[in-house]
């Protein structure tokens, strides 16, 4: 058996020959020439090999058959390491030099059932980089499809494999290439890309995933796990905002870097001062790339576009002026988004996880949570005395986030108090996001307006008539988003263990369930 460690990256069709050209690719040795490789996948009909993450492949190469049976590995940030077996295939499936025997013992229970399944044909580049006598790694460019049927799909990847040396060279390697070239970091291998396509599935946006922390770790592998989680989020809808149309893509890709964000406002007194200072820079800066794509969007279908609605023709006609003059901003805004497809930083984000001084950590993770939940909501709650005092949009965009780092907080933190309330609780404070949500986009909408004025995209009249529509409707919600916040402010928090001391938690968890008056 082999493990095979390798990263893999995707690269756009139109830009993949600049990677061949590169001087960390010519500095290498190519090992021959380019070779075509065809790739049948089997599996039987109800695919019982792919649900125990098994993929059994036949290659076809102009000299010779391979036979390769992989096992699922665990991938973060396009790197993985998986057992792999491959053997010369003379005509029939041989699995017997496949030393796992569990695995062993399911491929020959299936080997009467199996049937092709789905193809992969394309042309690879290989190259060695010797980077030093103790670190090696093959870099294969491949350029072809994925077919299932009368279906496909491109194949357009750079490929890493570690020959000798440890999997952190492979990251600190492939950094370097994708801070140069349009590369960025995926996990779906060609077998799972074409398991979807023979299913007829489409990858969609993704969303945040339940946390996965436990009483018993400490606060540093805390920080590590919900990390590595919120970078697997970022990175899933980094490659959806590059090749997708689907503009949930873009929102969830925001929403991964505020959740990351706000771990590393939490961590913050256990986090080295570098790492915090650097990274929150590094965020708040890829947040801005797709900061005007997304606002925009939200201008569109929550300002602009309810006002075509309107029986009066000047209300439509300023309608239509502010939309030509947002398409011609979401065009520039679009062609920002370019600059993602360099996805170094990703990768040095990873690589920079796997380094972190983890020395200043508390050791107790359930106090070190309530401390720093309980200062979220202090300030939240400070937020909010503001905005009461003087109710501007400035005042009350600063108290949502006060809210959105309290809310994603509650969510990371969860499983370490009563889940369910602590659940709830962060769903209450979503809802109050939500309701102050529409002011902040009203005020933003309004801001751009005033900056088309001035280029003279539109006349000051237009602006001044989507101010007059919404100014109403925006007032109102404000006054009722401030009574709400009352109340959701001034509950217990689940967080507090003071109501677990006094008996408290326990009452309220009865008082949930129907009670009937025992009568003996």
């Amino acid at each position: 058996m082999a493990t095979e460690v390798e990263l893999k990256l995707y690269c756009s069709p139109d830009a993949i020959s600049r990677v061949e050209t590169h001087p960390l690719i010519t500095a290498g040795v190519e090992t021959g020439p380019a070779k075509h490789l065809e790739n049948t996948y089997y599996d039987t009909p109800d695919l019982a090999l792919h649900q125990e993450r098994i993929a059994l492949r036949l290659r076809t190469t102009p000299t010779e058959q391979l036979q390769t049976v992989k096992c699922a590995a665990k991938s973060v940030a396009g790197l993985s390491s998986r057992p792999e077996w491959e053997t010369p295939y003379t005509g029939a499936f041989d699995f017997s030099a496949v030393d796992a025997r569990k695995a062993r013992a399911f491929l020959e229970e299936q080997q009467a059932s199996l049937v092709p399944v789905f193809t992969t044909a394309f042309e690879r580049r290989t190259w060695r980089i010797d980077i030093s006598k103790k670190i090696a790694i093959l870099v294969m460019v491949d350029t072809g499809q994925v077919s299932s049927g009368d279906r496909s799909l491109p194949i357009s990847e750079v490929e890493l494999e570690l020959v000798q040396g440890n999997p952190e060279d492979l990251l600190d390697f492939a950094t370097a290439l994708a801070t140069h070239l349009p590369l960025v970091p995926h996990d779906a291998s060609k077998a799972e890309r074409g398991y979807q396509l023979f299913l007829n599935q489409v990858s969609g946006p993704q969303k945040a995933s339940p946390s996965p922390l436990g009483a018993k770790q400490n606060s540093a592998e805390a920080f590590q796990f919900l990390a590595s989680q919120g970078m697997q989020m970022w990175q899933a809808n980094l490659l959806g905002t590059l090749t997708s149309p689907d503009q949930e893509f873009v929102h969830q890709f925001r929403v991964s870097l505020r959740r990351l964000n706000s771990l590393i406002k939490v961590f913050k007194p256990a986090l080295p001062g570098h790492y915090q200072t650097q990274w929150t820079k590094r965020v708040k800066a890829l947040s801005q790339i797709t900061g005007d794509v997304r606002d925009l969007d939200v201008m569109r279908s929550g300002i602009v576009e309810p006002m075509l609605q309107s029986d009066d023709p000047q209300i439509s006609w300023h309608a239509k002026a502010a939309l030509a003059a947002l398409d011609e901003a979401k065009r520039e805004a679009v062609a920002q988004l370019a600059e993602l497809q360099y996805g170094g930083t990703v990768l040095l984000f990873a690589r920079d996880l796997q380094d972190l001084g983890t020395d200043d950590f508390p050791k107790s993770l359930p106090r070190f949570a309530e401390k720093q939940l309980a200062g979220l909501h202090r300030n939240a709650v400070k937020r909010l005395t503001k905005t009461l005092k003087a109710p501007t949009p400035e005042r009350a965009h600063r108290f949502r986030i006060a809210l959105k780092h309290l809310r994603y907080s509650c969510e990371f933190f969860a499983p370490l108090f009563d889940n369910d309330e602590m659940v709830e609780y962060a769903k209450a404070i979503a809802g109050l996001q939500d309701a102050f949500g529409f002011i902040n986009d009203f005020h933003v909408a309004l801001s751009r307006l005033q900056d088309w004025v001035a280029q003279a995209a539109i006349t000051q009249e237009t602006r001044d008539a989507v101010a007059a529509w919404h100014t109403p409707q925006a007032q109102a919600m404000l006054a009722n988003a401030l009574h709400l916040a009352e109340s959701v402010m001034s509950r217990c928090q689940p967080w507090c263990t003071e109501c677990e001391r006094r008996g408290l938690s326990e009452i309220r968890r009865r008082m949930q369930h129907a009670i009937k008056l025992q009568v003996s």
